[in-house]
Protein backbone atom coordinates (compact mmCIF):
# COMPACT_ATOMS: atom_id res chain seq x y z
CA UNK A 1 0.00 0.00 0.00
CA UNK A 2 1.11 3.54 -1.12
CA UNK A 3 0.09 6.95 -2.19
CA UNK A 4 0.20 7.91 -5.35
CA UNK A 5 -0.78 11.63 -7.61
CA UNK A 6 -2.35 10.99 -10.42
CA UNK A 7 -2.73 13.59 -12.98
CA UNK A 8 -5.63 14.32 -14.98
CA UNK A 9 -6.49 17.16 -17.90
CA UNK A 10 -10.34 18.44 -18.30
CA UNK A 11 -10.79 21.29 -20.48
CA UNK A 12 -7.32 22.61 -20.60
CA UNK A 13 -6.92 22.52 -17.37
CA UNK A 14 -4.60 19.86 -15.17
CA UNK A 15 -5.42 18.14 -12.04
CA UNK A 16 -3.40 16.77 -9.32
CA UNK A 17 -5.12 14.00 -6.96
CA UNK A 18 -4.02 12.14 -4.04
CA UNK A 19 -4.74 8.37 -3.82
CA UNK A 20 -4.12 5.30 -1.03
CA UNK A 21 -4.08 2.37 -3.74
CA UNK A 22 -2.51 -1.26 -3.12
CA UNK A 23 -0.78 -3.22 -5.35
CA UNK A 24 -1.00 -7.24 -5.97
CA UNK A 25 -1.05 -9.87 -8.51
CA UNK A 26 -4.01 -11.80 -9.87
CA UNK A 27 -2.75 -14.31 -12.60
CA UNK A 28 -6.30 -15.41 -13.06
CA UNK A 29 -7.01 -11.68 -14.20
CA UNK A 30 -4.06 -10.61 -15.55
CA UNK A 31 0.00 -11.39 -15.98
CA UNK A 32 1.00 -7.64 -14.64
CA UNK A 33 0.06 -6.56 -10.57
CA UNK A 34 -3.27 -4.90 -10.36
CA UNK A 35 -3.53 -1.41 -8.61
CA UNK A 36 -6.65 -0.77 -6.42
CA UNK A 37 -7.89 2.38 -5.13
CA UNK A 38 -8.31 2.09 -1.45
CA UNK A 39 -8.89 5.86 -0.87
CA UNK A 40 -9.56 9.44 -2.95
CA UNK A 41 -7.75 12.24 -0.24
CA UNK A 42 -8.55 14.65 -2.76
CA UNK A 43 -6.47 17.68 -4.76
CA UNK A 44 -3.07 17.96 -4.09
CA UNK A 45 -3.53 21.72 -4.37
CA UNK A 46 -6.72 21.49 -1.57
CA UNK A 47 -4.94 19.78 0.73
CA UNK A 48 -3.39 21.84 4.07
CA UNK A 49 -0.43 20.69 6.32
CA UNK A 50 -3.33 20.59 8.74
CA UNK A 51 -5.84 17.86 6.81
CA UNK A 52 -2.15 15.98 6.28
CA UNK A 53 -1.40 16.12 9.62
CA UNK A 54 -4.67 14.73 10.53
CA UNK A 55 -4.87 11.90 7.99
CA UNK A 56 -1.50 11.03 9.64
CA UNK A 57 -2.73 10.64 12.83
CA UNK A 58 -6.23 9.26 12.09
CA UNK A 59 -4.21 6.16 10.49
CA UNK A 60 -1.77 5.87 13.72
CA UNK A 61 -5.11 5.79 16.39
CA UNK A 62 -6.94 3.28 14.16
CA UNK A 63 -3.31 0.82 14.11
CA UNK A 64 -2.52 1.82 17.90
CA UNK A 65 0.43 3.82 17.17
CA UNK A 66 1.71 6.73 18.57
CA UNK A 67 0.73 9.90 16.91
CA UNK A 68 3.46 12.76 15.80
CA UNK A 69 2.32 15.00 19.03
CA UNK A 70 3.02 12.05 21.07
CA UNK A 71 6.95 11.68 19.63
CA UNK A 72 9.79 13.85 21.97
CA UNK A 73 13.15 14.64 21.34
CA UNK A 74 14.78 14.07 23.69
CA UNK A 75 18.84 14.08 24.89
CA UNK A 76 20.31 16.61 21.83
CA UNK A 77 23.71 16.66 22.07
CA UNK A 78 26.52 18.14 19.96
CA UNK A 79 27.85 15.70 17.86
CA UNK A 80 29.08 16.39 14.06
CA UNK A 81 32.77 17.40 15.41
CA UNK A 82 33.26 15.02 17.88
CA UNK A 83 32.83 12.09 15.53
CA UNK A 84 34.96 13.66 12.79
CA UNK A 85 37.70 14.05 15.21
CA UNK A 86 37.29 10.48 16.22
CA UNK A 87 37.58 9.23 12.82
CA UNK A 88 40.75 10.97 12.24
CA UNK A 89 41.64 9.82 15.35
CA UNK A 90 41.96 6.30 14.30
CA UNK A 91 43.03 7.02 10.68
CA UNK A 92 46.02 8.36 12.33
CA UNK A 93 46.07 4.93 14.54
CA UNK A 94 46.52 7.03 17.76
CA UNK A 95 44.18 4.98 19.65
CA UNK A 96 46.03 1.67 18.51
CA UNK A 97 49.66 3.11 19.44
CA UNK A 98 47.97 4.83 23.21
CA UNK A 99 46.10 0.93 23.56
CA UNK A 100 49.80 -0.58 22.47
CA UNK A 101 52.04 1.29 25.29
CA UNK A 102 48.95 0.99 27.75
CA UNK A 103 48.32 -1.97 27.54
CA UNK A 104 50.72 -3.92 30.07
CA UNK A 105 50.18 -0.99 32.85
CA UNK A 106 47.37 -2.28 34.82
CA UNK A 107 44.62 0.99 34.40
CA UNK A 108 41.15 -0.04 36.09
CA UNK A 109 39.85 2.55 33.21
CA UNK A 110 40.32 3.08 29.29
CA UNK A 111 43.40 5.36 29.08
CA UNK A 112 43.30 6.08 25.66
CA UNK A 113 39.90 6.82 25.89
CA UNK A 114 40.68 9.54 28.55
CA UNK A 115 43.30 10.68 26.42
CA UNK A 116 41.35 11.09 23.63
CA UNK A 117 38.60 12.99 25.47
CA UNK A 118 41.24 15.45 26.43
CA UNK A 119 42.97 16.25 22.87
CA UNK A 120 39.45 16.52 21.64
CA UNK A 121 38.68 18.77 24.16
CA UNK A 122 41.67 20.87 23.27
CA UNK A 123 40.46 21.04 19.59
CA UNK A 124 36.22 21.56 20.16
CA UNK A 125 36.38 23.89 23.35
CA UNK A 126 39.52 23.92 25.64
CA UNK A 127 38.81 24.21 29.54
CA UNK A 128 40.82 22.57 32.57
CA UNK A 129 40.41 19.24 33.20
CA UNK A 130 37.53 19.74 35.89
CA UNK A 131 35.65 21.82 33.25
CA UNK A 132 35.77 19.08 30.63
CA UNK A 133 33.76 16.98 33.29
CA UNK A 134 30.91 20.00 32.09
CA UNK A 135 31.18 20.34 28.70
CA UNK A 136 30.99 16.22 28.36
CA UNK A 137 27.59 16.59 29.37
CA UNK A 138 26.79 18.85 26.58
CA UNK A 139 28.55 16.55 23.40
CA UNK A 140 27.51 12.60 22.68
CA UNK A 141 30.95 11.25 22.77
CA UNK A 142 30.84 7.78 21.08
CA UNK A 143 31.91 4.94 23.24
CA UNK A 144 32.30 7.46 26.83
CA UNK A 145 29.90 6.85 29.45
CA UNK A 146 29.53 10.37 30.98
CA UNK A 147 29.60 9.30 34.27
CA UNK A 148 32.85 6.51 33.83
CA UNK A 149 34.55 10.20 33.73
CA UNK A 150 36.36 10.69 36.69
CA UNK A 151 38.60 13.89 37.39
CA UNK A 152 41.47 11.54 38.97
CA UNK A 153 41.49 9.66 35.77
CA UNK A 154 42.46 12.21 33.96
CA UNK A 155 45.12 13.29 36.06
CA UNK A 156 46.92 9.96 35.88
CA UNK A 157 46.36 9.47 32.43
CA UNK A 158 48.43 13.15 31.89
CA UNK A 159 50.83 11.94 34.43
CA UNK A 160 51.31 8.32 32.05
CA UNK A 161 51.30 10.11 28.94
CA UNK A 162 54.44 12.26 29.98
CA UNK A 163 56.27 9.26 31.52
CA UNK A 164 55.99 7.71 28.04
CA UNK A 165 56.38 10.80 26.12
CA UNK A 166 59.67 9.78 24.13
CA UNK A 167 57.93 6.34 22.70
CA UNK A 168 54.80 7.55 21.97
CA UNK A 169 56.40 10.28 19.89
CA UNK A 170 58.32 8.24 17.56
CA UNK A 171 55.07 5.96 16.92
CA UNK A 172 53.65 8.85 16.37
CA UNK A 173 56.23 10.84 13.81
CA UNK A 174 56.36 7.35 12.23
CA UNK A 175 52.73 6.93 11.53
CA UNK A 176 52.61 10.18 10.24
CA UNK A 177 55.38 9.85 7.90
CA UNK A 178 54.40 6.54 6.61
CA UNK A 179 50.78 8.29 5.99
CA UNK A 180 52.31 11.04 3.93
CA UNK A 181 55.04 8.47 2.61
CA UNK A 182 57.39 10.79 3.48
CA UNK A 183 61.05 10.50 4.21
CA UNK A 184 62.16 12.97 6.10
CA UNK A 185 65.12 15.56 4.39
CA UNK A 186 64.63 18.30 6.97
CA UNK A 187 63.46 19.70 9.96
CA UNK A 188 62.35 23.04 10.76
CA UNK A 189 62.99 24.09 14.80
CA UNK A 190 61.74 27.23 16.62
CA UNK A 191 60.79 28.08 20.36
CA UNK A 192 58.07 29.78 22.03
CA UNK A 193 57.07 30.86 25.53
CA UNK A 194 54.20 31.05 27.91
CA UNK A 195 53.45 32.79 30.56
CA UNK A 196 51.69 31.68 33.99
CA UNK A 197 49.36 33.94 36.23
CA UNK A 198 50.17 33.53 39.92
CA UNK A 199 53.11 31.69 41.87
CA UNK A 200 51.31 28.91 43.63
CA UNK A 201 53.79 25.80 44.95
CA UNK A 202 56.99 27.64 43.61
CA UNK A 203 60.16 25.68 44.17
CA UNK A 204 63.56 26.45 44.08
CA UNK A 205 64.29 24.72 40.79
CA UNK A 206 60.67 25.39 39.41
CA UNK A 207 60.40 25.08 35.41
CA UNK A 208 59.24 28.24 35.49
CA UNK A 209 61.08 31.26 35.67
CA UNK A 210 62.17 34.58 34.59
CA UNK A 211 63.28 34.96 31.06
CA UNK A 212 62.57 36.78 27.41
CA UNK A 213 58.93 36.76 27.17
CA UNK A 214 57.80 36.14 23.69
CA UNK A 215 53.97 37.40 25.18
CA UNK A 216 55.70 40.63 25.83
CA UNK A 217 55.04 39.71 30.02
CA UNK A 218 58.67 40.03 31.65
CA UNK A 219 56.96 40.35 34.88
CA UNK A 220 55.51 36.33 34.69
CA UNK A 221 57.07 33.68 34.99
CA UNK A 222 56.88 31.43 31.99
CA UNK A 223 58.42 28.00 30.10
CA UNK A 224 60.10 28.14 27.08
CA UNK A 225 58.94 25.30 24.23
CA UNK A 226 60.76 24.11 21.10
CA UNK A 227 58.85 22.55 18.64
CA UNK A 228 60.26 20.29 15.67
CA UNK A 229 58.03 19.94 12.30
CA UNK A 230 58.39 18.53 9.16
CA UNK A 231 57.86 20.08 5.77
CA UNK A 232 54.61 18.84 5.83
CA UNK A 233 53.80 20.97 8.67
CA UNK A 234 53.05 18.38 10.87
CA UNK A 235 54.87 18.53 14.28
CA UNK A 236 57.44 15.67 15.26
CA UNK A 237 58.37 16.16 18.48
CA UNK A 238 58.32 19.02 21.25
CA UNK A 239 60.54 20.02 23.72
CA UNK A 240 59.52 21.90 26.91
CA UNK A 241 62.51 23.99 28.78
CA UNK A 242 62.88 26.00 31.77
CA UNK A 243 61.57 29.71 31.86
CA UNK A 244 64.77 31.12 31.65
CA UNK A 245 66.55 28.92 29.23
CA UNK A 246 68.25 31.41 25.88
CA UNK A 247 67.18 30.24 22.29
CA UNK A 248 70.78 29.28 21.08
CA UNK A 249 71.18 26.98 24.15
CA UNK A 250 68.42 24.39 23.31
CA UNK A 251 69.30 23.64 20.18
CA UNK A 252 72.73 21.10 20.69
CA UNK A 253 69.98 19.27 22.79
CA UNK A 254 67.26 19.16 20.41
CA UNK A 255 69.58 18.03 17.29
CA UNK A 256 71.26 15.03 19.38
CA UNK A 257 67.57 13.97 20.76
CA UNK A 258 66.58 13.81 16.79
CA UNK A 259 69.36 12.06 15.72
CA UNK A 260 69.37 9.58 18.82
CA UNK A 261 65.18 9.00 18.62
CA UNK A 262 64.74 9.37 14.71
CA UNK A 263 67.15 8.26 13.10
CA UNK A 264 67.74 10.59 11.03
CA UNK A 265 69.86 11.09 8.05
CA UNK A 266 70.61 13.69 5.70
CA UNK A 267 68.73 15.75 7.45
CA UNK A 268 68.57 19.80 7.20
CA UNK A 269 67.87 21.96 10.13
CA UNK A 270 65.86 25.32 9.41
CA UNK A 271 66.82 27.65 12.52
CA UNK A 272 66.08 31.07 12.66
CA UNK A 273 68.32 33.75 14.14
CA UNK A 274 68.14 33.16 17.95
CA UNK A 275 69.31 29.61 16.87
CA UNK A 276 72.30 31.10 15.18
CA UNK A 277 75.75 30.32 17.13
CA UNK A 278 79.23 28.43 16.07
CA UNK A 279 79.12 26.02 18.92
CA UNK A 280 75.33 25.38 17.26
CA UNK A 281 76.90 24.93 13.65
CA UNK A 282 79.65 22.51 15.20
CA UNK A 283 77.16 20.58 17.03
CA UNK A 284 74.86 20.34 13.58
CA UNK A 285 77.76 19.55 11.44
CA UNK A 286 79.22 16.53 13.77
CA UNK A 287 76.00 14.90 13.89
CA UNK A 288 76.01 14.93 9.98
CA UNK A 289 72.94 17.70 10.13
CA UNK A 290 73.17 20.26 7.08
CA UNK A 291 71.19 23.50 7.93
CA UNK A 292 69.73 26.64 7.07
CA UNK A 293 70.07 29.49 9.75
CA UNK A 294 69.13 33.07 9.55
CA UNK A 295 71.96 36.09 10.14
CA UNK A 296 71.32 39.43 12.27
CA UNK A 297 72.16 42.07 9.81
CA UNK A 298 73.77 44.38 12.43
CA UNK A 299 76.65 42.62 14.05
CA UNK A 300 78.63 40.10 11.75
CA UNK A 301 81.86 41.62 9.83
CA UNK A 302 81.36 39.04 7.28
CA UNK A 303 77.49 39.36 6.62
CA UNK A 304 78.42 43.44 6.59
CA UNK A 305 81.46 42.95 3.93
CA UNK A 306 78.16 40.69 1.59
CA UNK A 307 75.84 43.65 2.02
CA UNK A 308 78.42 46.05 0.92
CA UNK A 309 79.55 44.36 -1.51
CA UNK A 310 76.47 43.15 -3.44
CA UNK A 311 74.49 46.10 -2.84
CA UNK A 312 75.49 48.45 -5.80
CA UNK A 313 74.35 45.55 -8.30
CA UNK A 314 71.21 45.04 -7.09
CA UNK A 315 67.81 46.63 -9.09
CA UNK A 316 66.63 49.08 -6.30
CA UNK A 317 63.34 49.96 -8.22
CA UNK A 318 60.39 49.11 -6.82
CA UNK A 319 58.80 47.56 -9.44
CA UNK A 320 61.81 45.06 -9.77
CA UNK A 321 61.14 41.31 -8.57
CA UNK A 322 63.04 39.85 -5.84
CA UNK A 323 66.86 38.87 -6.34
CA UNK A 324 69.35 36.37 -5.23
CA UNK A 325 72.75 36.65 -4.39
CA UNK A 326 75.57 34.09 -3.16
CA UNK A 327 79.04 34.48 -1.53
CA UNK A 328 81.04 30.95 -0.43
CA UNK A 329 83.14 30.95 3.01
CA UNK A 330 84.80 28.06 4.12
CA UNK A 331 82.19 24.69 3.51
CA UNK A 332 79.56 26.81 3.85
CA UNK A 333 78.11 29.60 1.67
CA UNK A 334 75.44 32.99 2.27
CA UNK A 335 72.41 33.28 0.47
CA UNK A 336 71.09 36.53 0.43
CA UNK A 337 67.63 37.46 -0.62
CA UNK A 338 66.72 40.97 -1.53
CA UNK A 339 63.09 42.58 -2.02
CA UNK A 340 62.66 46.30 -3.29
CA UNK A 341 59.23 46.66 -2.62
CA UNK A 342 59.81 45.44 1.03
CA UNK A 343 62.89 48.18 1.11
CA UNK A 344 60.90 50.63 -0.03
CA UNK A 345 58.57 50.06 2.49
CA UNK A 346 60.72 49.51 5.42
CA UNK A 347 62.14 52.65 4.22
CA UNK A 348 58.99 54.85 4.51
CA UNK A 349 57.96 53.32 7.83
CA UNK A 350 60.94 53.99 9.38
CA UNK A 351 60.95 57.62 8.34
CA UNK A 352 57.55 58.28 9.53
CA UNK A 353 58.49 56.99 12.69
CA UNK A 354 61.74 59.42 12.90
CA UNK A 355 59.83 61.79 12.36
CA UNK A 356 57.39 61.37 14.70
CA UNK A 357 60.50 61.14 17.33
CA UNK A 358 61.83 64.68 16.21
CA UNK A 359 58.60 65.92 16.78
CA UNK A 360 58.23 64.78 20.01
CA UNK A 361 62.23 65.78 20.43
CA UNK A 362 61.42 69.27 19.65
CA UNK A 363 58.19 69.74 22.45
CA UNK A 364 60.95 68.30 24.74
CA UNK A 365 63.42 71.14 23.67
CA UNK A 366 60.92 73.41 23.63
CA UNK A 367 59.64 72.81 26.97
CA UNK A 368 63.35 72.71 28.49
CA UNK A 369 63.10 75.90 26.88
CA UNK A 370 60.43 77.60 28.67
CA UNK A 371 61.53 76.02 32.49
CA UNK A 372 65.22 77.46 31.85
CA UNK A 373 63.98 80.80 31.12
CA UNK A 374 61.39 80.68 33.81
CA UNK A 375 58.16 80.43 31.53
CA UNK A 376 57.15 77.44 32.49
CA UNK A 377 53.72 77.09 34.23
CA UNK A 378 54.14 74.10 37.34
CA UNK A 379 57.14 72.20 37.80
CA UNK A 380 60.03 72.92 35.91
CA UNK A 381 61.59 70.16 33.12
CA UNK A 382 65.60 69.73 33.79
CA UNK A 383 68.24 69.06 31.44
CA UNK A 384 68.26 65.75 32.99
CA UNK A 385 64.53 65.17 32.75
CA UNK A 386 64.37 66.02 29.39
CA UNK A 387 67.07 63.81 28.57
CA UNK A 388 65.71 61.09 30.57
CA UNK A 389 62.17 61.54 28.68
CA UNK A 390 63.56 61.61 25.14
CA UNK A 391 65.67 58.93 26.22
CA UNK A 392 62.54 56.53 27.53
CA UNK A 393 60.70 57.54 24.54
CA UNK A 394 63.11 56.38 21.70
CA UNK A 395 63.67 53.17 23.32
CA UNK A 396 60.10 52.36 23.84
CA UNK A 397 60.11 52.64 19.92
CA UNK A 398 63.10 51.16 19.26
CA UNK A 399 64.89 54.30 17.72
CA UNK A 400 67.63 54.42 20.20
CA UNK A 401 70.28 53.47 17.45
CA UNK A 402 69.49 56.48 15.30
CA UNK A 403 70.16 58.64 17.48
CA UNK A 404 73.17 60.26 19.33
CA UNK A 405 72.29 61.99 22.84
CA UNK A 406 73.95 64.28 25.56
CA UNK A 407 73.61 66.66 27.91
CA UNK A 408 74.11 70.10 26.43
CA UNK A 409 75.82 72.88 28.89
CA UNK A 410 74.00 75.64 26.75
CA UNK A 411 70.94 73.92 25.25
CA UNK A 412 70.41 71.22 27.95
CA UNK A 413 70.22 68.36 26.06
CA UNK A 414 71.96 67.70 22.78
CA UNK A 415 70.30 65.24 20.05
CA UNK A 416 72.16 64.72 16.85
CA UNK A 417 71.30 61.83 14.11
CA UNK A 418 73.61 58.96 13.84
CA UNK A 419 74.38 59.10 10.42
CA UNK A 420 76.29 55.94 10.04
CA UNK A 421 73.21 53.73 11.24
CA UNK A 422 70.73 55.40 9.57
CA UNK A 423 72.75 54.46 6.43
CA UNK A 424 73.12 51.17 7.50
CA UNK A 425 69.59 50.29 7.74
CA UNK A 426 68.81 51.64 4.26
CA UNK A 427 71.43 48.78 3.07
CA UNK A 428 69.90 46.42 5.05
CA UNK A 429 66.12 47.20 3.92
CA UNK A 430 64.66 44.87 2.04
CA UNK A 431 67.97 41.79 2.70
CA UNK A 432 67.49 38.23 4.13
CA UNK A 433 70.34 36.42 4.61
CA UNK A 434 70.75 32.61 5.63
CA UNK A 435 74.16 30.60 6.03
CA UNK A 436 73.38 27.06 4.27
CA UNK A 437 75.38 23.63 3.81
CA UNK A 438 73.28 23.21 0.58
CA UNK A 439 75.96 24.10 -1.62
CA UNK A 440 74.05 22.52 -4.88
CA UNK A 441 70.62 23.99 -4.23
CA UNK A 442 69.49 27.05 -5.81
CA UNK A 443 69.75 30.13 -3.85
CA UNK A 444 66.08 30.67 -4.43
CA UNK A 445 64.93 27.17 -3.27
CA UNK A 446 67.63 27.91 -0.03
CA UNK A 447 65.23 30.83 0.73
CA UNK A 448 62.01 28.94 0.05
CA UNK A 449 63.01 26.51 2.47
CA UNK A 450 63.87 29.08 4.94
CA UNK A 451 60.69 31.01 4.58
CA UNK A 452 58.71 27.83 5.23
CA UNK A 453 59.61 27.77 9.00
CA UNK A 454 56.76 29.93 9.44
CA UNK A 455 54.41 26.86 9.39
CA UNK A 456 55.70 26.57 12.97
CA UNK A 457 54.86 30.64 13.62
CA UNK A 458 51.50 29.32 12.81
CA UNK A 459 51.37 26.66 14.81
CA UNK A 460 52.80 28.77 17.67
CA UNK A 461 49.50 31.11 17.21
CA UNK A 462 47.44 28.48 16.68
CA UNK A 463 48.02 26.71 20.46
CA UNK A 464 48.10 29.98 22.08
CA UNK A 465 44.85 30.75 20.40
CA UNK A 466 42.33 28.05 19.45
CA UNK A 467 44.24 25.35 21.74
CA UNK A 468 44.31 27.99 24.06
CA UNK A 469 47.78 26.53 25.65
CA UNK A 470 47.53 29.16 28.33
CA UNK A 471 46.49 29.46 30.99
CA UNK A 472 47.67 26.49 32.37
CA UNK A 473 45.86 24.99 35.84
CA UNK A 474 48.63 22.91 36.69
CA UNK A 475 51.56 23.95 38.89
CA UNK A 476 53.80 20.64 39.15
CA UNK A 477 56.38 20.09 36.67
CA UNK A 478 54.99 16.55 35.19
CA UNK A 479 51.39 17.74 35.04
CA UNK A 480 53.05 21.21 33.23
CA UNK A 481 55.20 19.03 30.51
CA UNK A 482 51.34 16.51 30.64
CA UNK A 483 49.84 19.48 29.85
CA UNK A 484 51.60 20.53 26.57
CA UNK A 485 52.13 17.09 25.14
CA UNK A 486 47.87 17.26 25.44
CA UNK A 487 48.52 20.65 23.45
CA UNK A 488 50.52 19.38 21.01
CA UNK A 489 48.71 15.92 20.12
CA UNK A 490 45.77 18.22 19.37
CA UNK A 491 48.20 20.21 17.45
CA UNK A 492 49.01 17.60 15.23
CA UNK A 493 45.53 16.24 14.78
CA UNK A 494 44.44 19.98 13.80
CA UNK A 495 47.24 20.12 11.17
CA UNK A 496 46.77 16.98 9.54
CA UNK A 497 43.07 18.60 9.44
CA UNK A 498 44.24 21.38 7.89
CA UNK A 499 45.77 19.32 4.89
CA UNK A 500 42.67 18.04 3.49
CA UNK A 501 41.04 21.42 3.72
CA UNK A 502 43.53 23.59 1.71
CA UNK A 503 41.79 25.62 -0.62
CA UNK A 504 38.53 25.75 1.25
CA UNK A 505 37.56 29.10 2.50
CA UNK A 506 37.61 28.69 6.29
CA UNK A 507 39.83 27.41 8.90
CA UNK A 508 40.13 24.10 11.06
CA UNK A 509 38.33 25.66 13.71
CA UNK A 510 35.60 27.21 11.47
CA UNK A 511 34.83 23.84 10.06
CA UNK A 512 34.34 22.59 13.41
CA UNK A 513 32.40 25.09 14.91
CA UNK A 514 30.17 24.33 11.68
CA UNK A 515 30.36 20.57 12.79
CA UNK A 516 28.96 21.38 16.17
CA UNK A 517 25.27 21.89 14.63
CA UNK A 518 24.75 18.22 13.89
CA UNK A 519 23.44 16.96 16.72
CA UNK A 520 22.88 13.57 18.35
CA UNK A 521 19.71 12.32 20.55
CA UNK A 522 16.99 10.26 21.17
CA UNK A 523 13.56 10.21 19.76
CA UNK A 524 11.09 8.93 22.54
CA UNK A 525 7.86 7.77 20.80
CA UNK A 526 5.71 6.20 24.11
CA UNK A 527 8.14 3.15 25.90
CA UNK A 528 10.34 3.03 22.69
CA UNK A 529 13.60 5.53 21.72
CA UNK A 530 15.27 5.16 18.72
CA UNK A 531 18.77 7.14 18.16
CA UNK A 532 18.38 10.07 15.73
CA UNK A 533 21.51 12.36 13.96
CA UNK A 534 19.81 15.95 12.53
CA UNK A 535 19.50 16.00 8.74
CA UNK A 536 22.93 17.77 8.00
CA UNK A 537 23.37 20.70 5.49
CA UNK A 538 25.48 20.77 1.99
CA UNK A 539 28.33 22.49 3.40
CA UNK A 540 28.37 19.97 6.60
CA UNK A 541 28.59 16.86 4.13
CA UNK A 542 30.84 18.94 2.01
CA UNK A 543 32.91 19.28 5.04
CA UNK A 544 33.19 15.23 5.78
CA UNK A 545 33.96 14.81 2.03
CA UNK A 546 36.61 17.72 2.29
CA UNK A 547 38.36 15.50 4.90
CA UNK A 548 37.81 12.05 3.29
CA UNK A 549 35.42 10.71 6.17
CA UNK A 550 32.07 8.94 5.87
CA UNK A 551 29.11 10.57 7.48
CA UNK A 552 27.69 9.39 10.38
CA UNK A 553 25.74 6.28 10.40
CA UNK A 554 23.01 5.80 12.75
CA UNK A 555 24.06 2.76 13.99
CA UNK A 556 27.27 4.32 15.19
CA UNK A 557 24.60 6.09 18.51
CA UNK A 558 22.92 2.70 19.00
Amino acid sequence: MYVRIVTSKQKHKTYRSVQIVDSYRDPARSKHPITKVIAHLGQVEQLTERDVDNIINGVCKAIGRPTAKEATLQNAFDFGHIFAIQEIWKRLKFDNILQTLAEHGGQSFDLEKHIQLMVINRLCDPRSKLGLLDWLQGVYFPGVERDGVEYHHLLRSMDWLIENKDGLEERIASRFLNLFTQEVDMVFYDITSTYFEGENSLTEDDLRAYGYSRDHRPERRQIVIGLVMAPNGIPLCHHVFDGSRPDKTTVADVVRDLKKRFALRNVVFVGDRGMLSEANLEVLLEESFGFIVAHRLRQNNIIRDFIKTTHNSLDQTPEAGEQFRVDACEGVQFVMAYNPRMAADCRRQREARIEEANAFIREIRQRLKKSLAGQHRGRPLTPEGALLQVNEYLQGHHLSRYYHLRLDPTEGIHVLAHRQARHWETLIDGKLIVETTLKSTTAEEVIRRYKDLQLIERAFRCLKSSLKLRPVHHWTEKRIRAHVFLCVLALQVERYMQTHLEGVPFSVQSALDKLKNIKAGQLSVNEAKTPIITTATKEQKGIYKQLKLSFPNINRLQ
